[in-house]
């Protein structure tokens, strides 16, 4: 009968005497958290017909504007400390081509380029990685455009509407973000 009750008294005696410490709420001011976000930038399959006009004469340069919305979420454009672009191309054609990409503010003006590409003739597996380090560059989070300009090096290879030859361009972007430093 005795230990029936020295077990329960020498347990509250424990519990009251047992080693506590103050909980440290300000170590929230010092978490960070840091997300990666994937996505597909422009996409385009460009065939022979494109750069060839209504007369018959090849067209060295076409050029495309498209709009860009990543950097109108204030979230992301607050938190975004690194990008990294990436770029796959096929060159079935008998031609080299440049390949220019451009980001734009409102205006037009250009806040970052990407290194100019430049794809050799039947280049089927070109790949290309660009970082940047958004300190360095921060005009990049004015970006609201984007324009690609594909320059046809070689203007004297003659080019058919009927070929069915292609130039497939994809690009993507990873960016790092960084919250609560």
């Amino acid at each position: 009968m005795y230990s029936k009750k020295i077990i329960p008294l020498l347990f509250c005696w424990f519990s009251i005497t047992s080693c506590v410490s103050d909980l440290d709420f300000t170590q929230i001011e010092d978490y960070t958290a840091s997300q990666e976000i994937t996505t597909s930038l422009i996409y385009f399959t460009l065939l022979p017909n494109h750069f060839i006009n209504e007369s018959g004469a090849i067209q060295s340069v076409k050029t495309d504007v498209t709009d860009f919305e990543g950097f109108q979420n204030d979230y992301i454009k607050d938190n975004i400390v690194e990008a990294t672009f990436y770029v796959e191309i096929k060159n079935e054609f008998d031609t080299s081509f440049s390949i220019q990409f451009d980001f734009l503010d409102d205006n037009n003006n250009v806040t970052y380029s990407i290194t100019r590409l430049e794809i050799a003739s039947n280049q089927l597996d070109y790949t290309f990685e660009e970082n940047v380090i958004i300190n360095n560059h921060p005009n990049i989070k004015n970006t609201t455009k984007i324009r690609t300009t594909v320059v046809v090096n070689n203007s004297t290879v003659l080019l058919t509407s009927n070929e069915t030859n292609e130039l497939e361009f994809k690009s993507a972007s990873k960016i790092y973000l960084v919250t609560g430093d």
